[in-house]
């Protein structure tokens, strides 16, 4: 549980830029827009794998564990579907 934890933690610190405090739904609503009004420094292509790297040990130990604990395998596919969400999907649509 500690270890779900932690790779939280890691997931959302290193995907968070300060810029997301600017959302007010008036001129800013959405990261799109508040990626593109200022000036961001997107260093995503340096904090994704560093925070896959960080939470590989979880995923490692849950797809070793996953015959004997199936929920192991959900938590190790919320975790990849959310690390990709918060580095990659939400910017998808972004113009």
């Amino acid at each position: 549980m500690i270890s779900l934890l932690l790779c939280l933690f890691f997931i959302f610190y290193y995907s968070y830029f300060k810029e997301e405090l600017y959302i007010d739904g008036d001129e800013i609503k959405n990261v799109c827009d508040a990626r593109r009004v200022f000036v961001v420094d997107d260093i995503r292509d340096f904090t994704a794998p560093l925070s896959l790297l960080i939470i590989s040990p979880f995923i490692f130990f849950s797809l070793k564990k996953s015959t004997r604990c199936g929920y192991l395998t959900l938590i190790t596919l919320f975790l990849f579907c959310l690390w990709f969400w918060r580095f990659f999907g939400r910017f998808l649509w972004c113009s």
